[in-house]
């Protein structure tokens, strides 16, 4: 699908949003509000960045009402305060929960807004903590408008330049070539649904389904993780597989299935000298505990010091976790075979992008449905940078 380019979106007043909440004609509500759901699907935009966007708020006949001690109210925002739709309770300011509940049950077409405002909901009760999360090792994340391909990225023969590393008087610059691959971007939908109905709403406060709504994203997040770790291990159909280094190759007599702290070493030594350094190792739970035990267990003989309080009494410094952090981070992902580690240098390994509008079309259905099914869901995919950022560490061999 080709969207329209955001320069088009048109801006209008804050006035025009109460046609969602029309007290005299539900049905031309509806239809104001699908018509709007559909302009937005226009631009690949959800409800939220639409909003924002194509309402003027300072430039509205209504500016004065929502001006705060910075400036004004972004345009979702308004039209949250101008539809009755608070998110969280203020006694102060006289807002409750509860008017919400009242306003999605009473006005069908401001249900277009549903979605975002039990969202909103969540993020005002409670903030979760994600132990397993892409942030933690993709480069970018960034949202695309269409289909994207694979690229791949091929450099000049390094005999092509007089010097490596200074390019001498009318000499030629290294330059390296990106080039589409035959592999389009494979996109997966991520996430889960609550099912119930306006009267069971109206009943009950929007903030019962904040623990759902939190079991989901975490479901969420640990589904794009699996996604993105398989990507890393086994290429995305332009870039191979990443390469294995056996931790027997690195240190002979090394027990297998225990990580072994010189061959770890030795091995982020080897990536840095080919000069894509690891700053970022991923593995499963039971890897994260030999991490950090690594340098954690007290040595006999050591008046119970650590190997880690050893090493540092001597000046050996890498930074860590306890040794290495600051230097090479851990990121949990549980989708990494047992006995390996996954090293990459993050900055230029693995892009997340996410599908412009792929919710929106739960603002539709929340609009025309009796019932809601709400879903938190994401249509995101995953593409390798460079393909020879990346190593896995196998210390079960």
């Amino acid at each position: 699908m080709t969207f329209k380019p955001l320069s088009q979106v048109r801006r209008r007043d804050v006035n025009e949003i109460l046609a969602l909440r029309s007290d005299t004609d539900g049905h031309a509500a509806v239809q104001s509000a699908l018509r709007l759901t559909a302009e937005a699907k226009t631009f690949g935009l959800n409800m939220r960045s639409f909003l924002d966007l194509a309402i003027n708020v300072p430039g509205s006949e209504r500016a004065a009402e929502f001006r705060t001690g910075n400036g004004y109210l972004s345009g979702y925002q308004a039209t949250l305060a101008a539809l009755n739709l608070p998110v969280g309770d203020n006694f102060t300011a006289g807002h409750v929960l509860d008017a919400a509940s009242d306003t999605f049950q009473t006005y069908p077409g401001t249900r277009a807004l549903f979605p975002e405002v039990i969202d909103d909901v969540v993020r005002y009760k409670y903030r979760q903590s994600q132990f397993e999360n892409t942030a933690a090792f993709v480069a970018q994340s960034r949202t695309i408008n269409g289909v994207e391909m694979t690229s791949t990225v091929v450099e000049d023969k390094a005999e092509d330049y007089q010097n490596a590393r200074v390019v001498a008087e009318f000499g030629r610059f290294p330059v390296r070539t990106i080039r589409t691959g035959e592999t389009a971007v494979k996109f997966y939908k991520h996430g889960g649904g609550l099912r119930i109905s306006y009267e069971f709403a109206r009943r009950v406060r929007l903030d019962m389904l904040t623990p759902y709504n939190n079991r989901s994203a975490r479901e969420m997040e640990m589904s794009k993780v699996w996604v993105a770790t398989m990507i890393l291990i086994n290429g995305d159909g332009t870039n191979g597989a990443a390469p294995v280094v056996t931790q027997s190759s690195l240190v002979p007599g090394s027990t297998a299935g225990t990580l072994n702290r010189k061959a770890l070493q030795k091995w982020l030594v080897e990536r840095a000298k080919a000069g894509t350094p690891v700053d970022t190792v991923i593995g499963n739970w039971d890897a994260y505990l030999q991490w950090l035990e690594l340098f954690a267990a007290p040595i006999a003989g050591n008046q119970g010091k650590t190997e880690a309080e050893v090493l540092a009494a001597q000046g050996f410094q890498i930074g860590g976790v306890p040794i290495l952090s600051g230097v090479v981070n851990f990121a949990l992902s549980g989708a990494v075979p047992a006995n390996q580690l996954v090293g990459l240098s993050r900055g230029d390994t693995i892009e997340e992008l996410i599908e412009a509008g792929s919710n929106i079309d739960e603002s539709e259905k929340a609009i025309v449905n009796q019932s809601i099914t709400y879903t938190k869901s994401e249509n995101a995919g995953y593409k390798l940078v460079f393909g020879d950022t990346r190593s896995i560490l196998n210390y079960g061999a």
